[in-house]
């Protein structure tokens, strides 16, 4: 709804009738009904509303009036509000309870009613007017209404709810409907008196049909009368069990000659029996007639149909109709409708069986309905039998009609007799098949199976019903096996799966030589003695170790590994490849056997557990250099003159040692050159019958001469504050190394800047800057060569 649509509504020509030229007297109008119409509901809350404008506004009457129509306590109200926040508060309450019952309300908030907007508060009444006074409906109520009102009273010409009912002559004819006798010259009155005939009339209805006054009898003869004020007043005449109501029932009960029992204009009309026998009853054909189907919306077509005939046009489609929430008044004007004829005599017809026995199963409940037809319910009596067994059958009688419920424990074919003094009704006996439902059919299908191997594929019929099974598998190479089936108890069957290929199987699970739901379907074959274990090798402590598994004949599945030592796991980690070949890896952490098991899904692989020894890794031995590490630092020729081997780190696990280990061996190294040296080392232990090379060896070694490197220059001398001081490192042949300068100098001298420049030939210039000026000789230089040493290559 757009902007003010309940004000509008309150507005529109539905709102105001014909009195558009009258200003805003349909308001007053308006207003007054509607009043009156609260003040009906909260009757008994000791609340009574003389103004909407001001008696809404701290929102406890409107409380009062919701929980009235809903007949129930919508939260905790503020019964005496001291500030507009509290009001707020009850209102905002009230309209939350109306919205969540359904009534749409769309830009009516809080503040317009405490604000005490009249138009909108006059919309919010009629909403719920409509929807606990009229009734709830998807169709026009108006229209509804309307089709009431002509059909029970048509001459009165009804076309609206405003002036043609201003001169009170239509009251009274409708209040003569509803009770015969009370208005029997409603024709000879003077449509001119018509405040008389109105005030007449709603006093006559109030006292005699309990029809209370919420239009005053001067606002009913008013031209400006409204649609929404008649139409508030006139739905008393036709609600649920209002005299309007029983008046059209008692008509219809007379029209039936007792053919069928009527209580309402809702659930008794929804399968199609009742309108196919009023039909009847005023001379109308119905097709199928007596025997009607179990489908409501056939039986409810064929009913209209026959009506069209006479001239009775529906109000409702026959799927409308057979809505258990389908509107009572549309219902009821239809019906209301078939009062302009005649009853005829029906023939007496016999009992009469309604039912389709087409689709019946086994295990579910079958409904069937047997008409007494004028005889007597205790002279019928049903029966199916079975194949081997006698189905009890459920008889449920109300009025002449009975409800029959059977439920068949077995397949195969029944027979049904409906017996009326112990003879056959027409149509029976009815021959059916019961059928097996393979909807109800429960299996486990199987995933994945293991060449070789037995898996066992499990089918439930117990809720189906009797019926063969038969298991078949299709290889990949096209091959069909035929499982064997053995059939245990309760309706369980286990069929044996033993497949002997590689790849992908489908399974087909049949009923009766049908397949059932989900059927067919496939399962993954896979066989784990294909998987191939390949360059799996002895090692060394501390060294990785790979080998393969190749499952790329294997087929579907996972590859799984692990390795174990002494009874501890090792990490193990593997890398799936191309075609299904894996890569494992691992690191021993310690000489001796390891274990090595393969699994493909979870089953161990041929052949699994697999070996591997690692033997004690010599490459921990150590080298050691005097004064510096051999593998970190240069050697100086005039200061080293051997070096270490240090054995004592080294793992020699189990194996087989030649020599007494030693913790450290001199290596001679003394040499007169400063150029680069390799040196071998290996270690005097012998493993396995072999002399194993220490881990990096051969090394490298740089031999430098510290000697050679000389220092010259006048930067030397005495130079003067903020000088550069200039003066030459010669390095040439006192070999390769790292150059590091210090200048020191007395206690108040200090380096403004030092710059490095490299020279050709092994030279490098230093450029000094001092603060001070100091003496010649004040300042000294120390030059170091760093020696380094890296292995050979």
């Amino acid at each position: 709804m757009s902007s003010d649509i309940i004000d509008m509504k309150a507005r529109s020509r539905e709102g105001r009738g014909l009195s558009q030229k009258a200003g805003e007297h349909w308001i007053e109008i308006q207003k007054n009904t509607f009043i009156n119409w609260v003040n009906l509901q909260l009757h008994g809350s000791g609340l009574v509303v003389s103004d909407f404008e001001n008696d809404f506004d701290d929102g406890v009457r409107l409380c009062a009036l919701v929980e009235a129509l809903q007949s129930r306590k919508i939260g905790r109200v503020i019964k005496k509000p001291l500030n507009q926040h509290q009001s707020l508060e009850n209102v905002t309450l009230a309209l939350r309870a109306i919205a969540d019952d359904g009534v749409r309300l769309v830009n009516i908030g809080s503040e317009d009613i405490v604000n005490g907007s009249l138009k909108l508060i006059l919309g919010l009444a009629w909403h719920l007017i409509l929807r606990y006074q009229i009734g709830k409906t998807k169709f026009p109520p108006k229209k509804l209404m309307l089709a009431w009102l002509q059909a029970v009273i048509p001459e009165c010409h009804i076309t609206n709810f405003t002036s043609d009912w201003n001169d009170g002559v239509a009251l009274h004819a409708l209040i003569e409907y509803c009770q015969p006798g009370l208005c029997p010259d409603w024709r000879q009155l003077s449509r001119s008196e018509r405040l008389e005939n109105c005030t007449e009339a709603i006093t006559l209805a109030n006292i005699k049909l309990g029809i209370p006054i919420v239009v005053r009898p001067e606002d009913f003869c008013s031209p400006h009368l409204d649609d929404l004020s008649g139409m508030t007043y006139l739905s008393y005449f036709m609600n649920v069990d209002s005299p309007g109501y029983f008046a059209t029932r008692r008509e219809i009960r007379a029209l039936l000659q007792g053919q069928a029992p009527i209580e309402n204009f809702t659930t008794d009309w929804n399968d199609g029996q009742l309108l196919c026998t009023l039909v009847k009853c005023v001379g109308g054909e119905v097709a199928g007639w007596p025997s009607m189907d179990s489908d409501s919306e056939r039986n409810l077509q064929n009913g209209v149909d026959g009506a069209r005939q006479l001239g009775i046009e529906p109000i409702f489609s026959a799927k409308e109709m057979a809505d258990p929430e389908v509107e009572h008044l549309g219902i009821m004007a239809y019906a209301a409708y078939f009062r302009k004829y005649k009853p005829v005599k029906i023939v007496q017809a016999k009992p009469t069986l309604n039912g389709n026995f087409d689709d019946v199963y086994v295990r579910q409940e079958k409904h069937f309905v047997v008409n007494a037809g004028g005889s007597s319910p205790s002279s019928i009596r049903a029966e199916v039998l079975g194949p081997s067994s006698t189905v009890p059958v459920d008889c449920r009688w109300n009025d002449d009609r009975c409800d029959c419920y059977f439920t068949p424990t077995e397949t195969g074919q029944h027979k049904l007799s409906v017996y009326s003094d112990d003879e056959n009704i027409p149509g029976c006996p009815v021959p059916f098949k019961v059928n097996s439902d393979r909807s109800k059919i429960v299996y486990q299908p199987l995933d994945r199976a293991v060449v070789g191997m037995n898996s066992e594929l499990k089918v439930d019929t117990l809720s189906a019903g009797q019926g063969e099974i038969r298991i078949e598998a299709t290889s990949p190479s096209g091959r069909v096996q035929t499982l064997p089936v053995m059939y245990h108890n309760e309706g369980v069957h286990a069929g044996n799966f033993v497949p002997n290929e590689v790849g992908e199987w489908t399974v087909n699970i049949l009923y009766d030589g049908e397949d059932i739901q989900g059927s067919p379907y496939t399962v993954k074959v896979f066989d784990p003695s294909l998987v191939r274990i390949t360059d799996l090798h002895g090692g060394k402590v501390g060294h990785g170790l790979s080998f393969g598994a190749d499952a790329s004949s294997a087929g579907e599945g996972e590859v799984t590994c692990t390795v174990t030592h002494e009874g501890e796991n090792v990490p193990c980690y593997l890398t799936r490849g191309a075609d299904d070949k894996y890569s494992v890896d691992f690191t021993p952490q310690g000489a001796g056997t390891y274990e090595i098991r393969a699994f493909m899904n979870d089953i161990e692989v041929k052949g699994s557990p697999f070996y591997s020894d690692i033997d004690a890794d010599s490459t921990s031995v150590d080298i050691e250099a005097v004064d510096s590490s051999l593998v970190s630092e240069a050697v100086d020729s005039s200061l080293v003159s051997e070096a270490v081997a240090d054995f004592s780190h080294i793992d020699t696990g189990a194996a087989d040692i030649d020599t007494a280990p030693v913790e450290t061996t001199p290596i001679d190294m003394v040499t007169a050159d400063t150029s680069a040296t390799d040196i071998e080392i290996a270690s005097d232990l012998v493993v396995d019958s072999e002399s194993v090379v220490t881990r990096g060896s051969p090394y490298t070694v740089d031999i430098i001469d510290s000697s050679r490197v000389t220092v010259t220059g006048d930067g030397l001398s005495l130079v003067p504050v903020n000088t550069p001081a200039v003066f030459n490192i010669q390095t040439h042949g006192a070999g390769g190394g790292k150059v590091d300068v210090d200048i020191t100098g007395y206690v108040n001298a200090y380096v403004m800047g030092i710059r490095k420049e490299c020279l050709p030939s092994g030279s490098m210039n230093l450029v000094v800057r001092q603060s001070q000026s100091c003496f010649a000789g004040c300042c000294f230089v120390c030059v170091q060569l760093d020696l380094v040493v890296t292995p050979a290559t």
